[in-house]
């Protein structure tokens, strides 16, 4: 795998080189770039697939010091600038959504959309149960190790027998992780809000929400409101991991978007050459 390196750390990530436009996608707190591959495999035909991972996921160096959501988006838009990709559509889930809206807030020139799942700009109300949620965590992982926090985990994730390919892709993803970079990304996200950052955007957005995700559908709803140009999109007998329990619907939803903005943009400059 391609790797490239910042602030003297080694990033690894995917490309698939293809024609379209770029489409950058961000994995969840434990997983990788790997995990996106049902979304590669649909949609590399119609753009330029990029993965990248985390520091401590996947192969991606450790983490050596605290770290924040902002400085995750860098590692994202150092990704791009080593590719020379001025503006890339971004899709993120959970931690990887956190990204992409940091990535609203804070680069918005560098987007062409963004597709957020499962996943929210912070907690602005009832921030003790975030808090309460990373140490609930962070003394299991210290007590008993990351490995077991997944166990924990998966069955909540993919609680369908059928599913039992998905909870042991998750275990081996996480257990692949590094705990002590997990832990500190993990308190990262208690400290991340940047409801203030995303008001009024006009990057288009698709916000996808499953319906037992672990935050409701009216926490997605109230923060796209706040948005100039974002969509709610539910995806029903889905959980957390929506692009692996659900990745026909997430495939379709994410594609119809991005074609409608492609195709727009297109459109846009093809009559601003006519004129």
């Amino acid at each position: 795998m391609p790797y490239f390196s910042r602030d003297g750390r080694r990033l690894q990530f995917t490309d698939t080189q293809g024609q379209g436009e770029p489409l950058l996608l961000l994995h969840g707190l434990g997983s990788r770039g790997d995990d996106w591959q049902p979304q590669i495999e649909s949609l590399n035909g119609e753009f330029r697939i990029l993965t990248l991972d985390f520091p401590g996921h996947g192969d991606s160096a450790t983490l050596t010091g605290p770290v924040t959501i902002e400085a995750l988006a860098a590692d994202a838009l150092a990704l791009l600038d080593h590719l020379a990709i001025e503006r890339a559509h971004v899709a993120g889930l959970s931690l990887g959504g956190m990204v992409t809206l940091q990535l609203v807030a804070s680069h918005p020139q560098r987007l062409r959309t963004v597709t957020v799942i499962n996943s929210g700009p912070g907690m602005n109300k009832g921030r003790w149960r975030l808090r309460l949620l990373v140490a609930l965590r962070t003394l299991m992982i210290r007590s008993l190790g990351l490995p077991a926090l997944a166990k924990s985990i998966a069955p909540k994730l993919f609680p369908d027998p059928a599913q039992q390919s998905l909870r042991e892709k998750f275990l081996q993803s996480i257990a692949a992780a590094d705990s002590r970079s997990y832990l500190k990304i993990l308190r990262a996200i208690g400290r991340f809000n940047v409801w203030p950052g995303i008001a009024g955007s006009p990057v288009p957005a698709l916000i996808m929400t499953a319906d037992n995700d672990y935050t409701p559908v009216s926490y997605k709803a109230a923060y796209a409101a706040t948005m100039q140009n974002a969509q709610l999109s539910i995806i029903e007998n889905s959980g957390h991991a929506s692009p692996m329990d659900a990745p026909e619907q997430c495939n379709l939803n994410i594609r119809t978007f991005l074609r409608k903005h492609t195709a727009k943009e297109g459109t846009l400059l093809a009559q601003a050459s006519v004129d």
